[in-house]
């Protein structure tokens, strides 16, 4: 089989063994219109042709191109893909749509605990599949999210049956205008509804032995993730968790805070880095290991039996981490990698990455809008296509006689060279999902990223083979001390003044030419062009271009915040402090979160409450008709039953509060001392929308 694959790859492949750039690019470019088509189907905010018309129409088209020439042209393939990628889409949404709640009810929940997340700093949060609302098993939510703040009868582990009562509401959508849509990816989640425990939880029956093959594993992840906190307390403990088995609830807001600001979040996701570092690590021992041995290296090539062994603990990791998009990624292209080495091919080129990027389209269409996906094939392309074109320097190649000293010299600067490719390519993603920018991150990576290299993942991978007969405690206590020292060192680089850039909320336009931008750097040959596209994109990462409102209103006027730019701080009334809602805003505003918060003042009586929000300017939250005349009579922003809207004939702009309870946050802009508003959730009749069900 082997041998025939090599055959046919030399079909179409270069005498020194590499794939011809006609095939990669175009492979390359029908990746690109796959992409564009998921991302603008699941974007769009209304319904697009059903299943049914995309199957005949794809058909249609791909009979018509089998003719023999027709393969050649780029611009029927680009539509197949184009096609194919809507009808992906449509299928993903059909399969994952499930009933969900569309108005807040108060319900008496039955079912069983699929996860229980205990977090150092915030309420217990765990995922129920239900089996019974309101003594009704029909028409039910795949899943219910519940913050839980009250007790229960028993400790909570996943797989328990419990009952309790629950104020559940439909998903939250975007927490700021243009924001990310929550309730999108909850529909892909299949969670249904989300809410808070509003009673003890009652166990009513333990958890039996899952003989699921998804219940096994998750078993085996959440036992390694109990061994290594017991060995190792504290958010030491935590970070080891998330390494290795993928669970980061138990890392605190600070820690995480710290380790993003300094610019090594990709040290908490199970991605490349962490798998690539596994894998290689496996292969070169199975390697040495079957050199070793005469009888074995005479008789076949040590390496290609390693790479057999080495995608075995690959994919024992992508299990044991739970699958996320990056790990998935990184998986695909490391069996692409292994797989070359078996035909003896290149082994790692952007069309690994872009088959990485088609099979996980393919499957799940959605994550073409995730921050997750976007970056890590942003860094993971912009990396192959730099050292790729490196490649033809001689500089970059070490001869034998280079010294100890030379190659330390090389590999730390190629450790820079790579934070700084890094940061470069996930710039306007970084920017757009999360409004800031770690400067600091192309330093501290060159410090952190080869400790990490050569000490934790070994010690991560040896404690974990060494936790079935029971010896891994003291890999795990030196496992531990060098996480501290991981976590000492984020908190120093995040702490330095200038280490992080806010910019504040950029604009969807920014994104899409950002992209564009990016993609004419990776695909074009001219240096000229690549120059041009080089230089476009700095000034745009430097200059995120985006309005940001002037004031937010949310939970019906009861949350109102502004940002106060002189001190720099967020102004707000009403709601829990330190909570999502804040962290978010302080991110629209780009607003500093050591800064602190301030408060708005509101008065209250019978009739109205108004809370100032500056330039003279208040919004009314009616409680009376009385209220009504002069609130309307002056540029208040008044909140009112819909009924009574027909009676405010001021100059005041009158926002029906029905409406906020469906398409909040409320964003107000002042232009030149004239308001607009404008709601955040987006309006539409897809599925996750909040309008298809009213």
């Amino acid at each position: 089989m082997l041998r025939q694959l090599k055959e046919f790859l030399a079909k179409s492949g270069k005498p020194d063994g590499s794939i011809t750039l006609h095939s990669e690019w175009r492979l390359i470019g029908l990746t690109i219109c796959f992409g564009v088509a998921c991302g603008f189907y699941i974007w769009f905010p209304w319904d697009l042709p059903g299943v049914t018309f995309f199957l005949a129409l794809t058909g249609v088209t791909v009979a018509l191109v089998t003719i023999r020439r027709a393969w050649r042209n780029g611009a029927a393939l680009c539509f197949v893909m184009l096609l194919l990628g809507f009808l992906a889409s449509s299928i993903r949404v059909a399969h994952v749509s499930a009933p969900r709640f569309t108005v807040e009810r108060f319900v008496t929940l039955e079912g069983v605990v699929a996860e229980y997340e205990v977090r150092p700093d915030k309420a217990p949060r765990m995922i129920i599949s239900p089996t019974r609302i309101n003594q009704t098993s029909q028409g039910l939510p795949s899943y219910v999210r519940l913050i839980v703040r009250t007790k229960a009868t028993e400790p909570i582990e996943a797989g328990d049956h419990v009952s309790l009562k629950a104020i559940l509401t439909p998903p939250s959508g975007p927490a700021v205008p243009g924001g990310f849509d929550f309730a999108r990816r909850a529909f892909f989640e299949r969670i249904g509804a989300e809410g808070y425990a509003a009673s003890a939880i009652k166990v009513l029956d333990q958890p039996e032995q899952s003989t699921k093959f998804t219940g096994v594993v998750n078993d085996i992840r959440r036992s390694i993730a109990d061994q290594i906190t017991e060995v190792v307390p504290g958010q030491a403990g935590a970070v080891a968790v998330a390494l290795i088995v993928g669970y980061r609830h138990l890392i605190d807001k600070e820690t995480a805070a710290s380790i993003r600001d300094a610019g090594l979040a990709h040290l908490l996701a199970i991605s490349g880095l962490h798998m690539g570092l596994i894998t290689a690590a496996a292969f070169f021992i199975f390697e040495y290991a079957f050199a070793a041995v005469p009888a074995i290296a005479l008789r076949m090539r040590p390496k290609k039996i390693a790479a057999v062994l080495a995608w075995g603990i690959a994919l024992s990791y992508l299990m044991l981490s739970g699958m996320g998009v990056a790990t998935v990624r990184a998986f695909i292209m490391i069996s692409v990698a292994l797989l070359a080495v078996l035909v003896d091919r290149r082994v790692l080129s952007l069309r690994s990455i872009a088959l990485a990027a088609l099979s996980i389209l393919t499957i799940w269409p959605e994550t073409i809008l995730s921050v997750s996906f976007q970056m890590s094939f942003a860094a993971t392309a912009a990396l192959v296509a730099v050292y790729e074109w490196l490649s033809k320097f001689d500089w970059m190649r070490v001869g034998h006689q280079a010294g100890g000293l030379e190659r330390i010299t090389r590999y730390l600067g190629f450790m820079a060279l790579t934070s700084l490719i890094s940061q470069f390519a996930i710039a306007p993603f970084a920017l757009y999902h999360f409004q800031t920018l770690s400067i600091i991150g192309i330093v501290a990576n060159v410090i952190v990223v080869p400790f990490m290299s050569m000490v934790v993942m070994p010690l991560a991978l040896v404690s974990v083979a060494l936790m079935s007969i029971g010896l891994h405690h003291w890999p795990l206590v030196v496992l531990g001390l060098g996480l501290e020292v991981v976590i000492d060192l984020s908190h120093y680089f995040a702490s330095m003044p200038y280490a992080v850039f806010r910019s504040g909320a950029p604009s969807d336009v920014f994104l899409l030419a950002s992209s564009i931008l990016f993609i004419v750097m990776l695909v074009m040959r001219s240096t000229r062009v690549v120059g041009i596209a080089g230089a476009l994109y700095l000034i745009a990462i430097m200059a995120p271009y985006g309005t940001t409102a002037d004031i937010l209103v949310d939970n019906s006027g009861r949350v109102i915040g502004r940002a106060d730019q002189s001190s720099g701080r967020l102004l707000i009334v009403g709601g829990r402090r330190d909570g999502f809602r804040d962290e978010s805003w302080l991110r629209y505003w780009g607003l500093n979160p050591e800064g602190g918060v301030g408060v708005l003042h509101r008065h209250c009586d019978a009739y109205a409450c108004r809370t100032a929000v500056g330039n003279n300017r208040y919004v009314t939250v009616l409680k009376s008709m009385s209220a009504l005349r002069r609130a309307c009579d002056g540029d208040d922003i008044v909140i009112g039953t819909k009924r009574w809207q027909r009676y405010c004939h001021g100059t005041g702009i009158y926002v029906p509060e029905e409406d906020m309870d469906t398409t909040s946050p409320l964003a107000i802009y002042d232009n030149d001392g004239k308001l607009t508003i404008a709601f955040s959730k987006p309006l539409g009749n897809r599925p996750w929308h909040y309008a298809s069900d009213r």
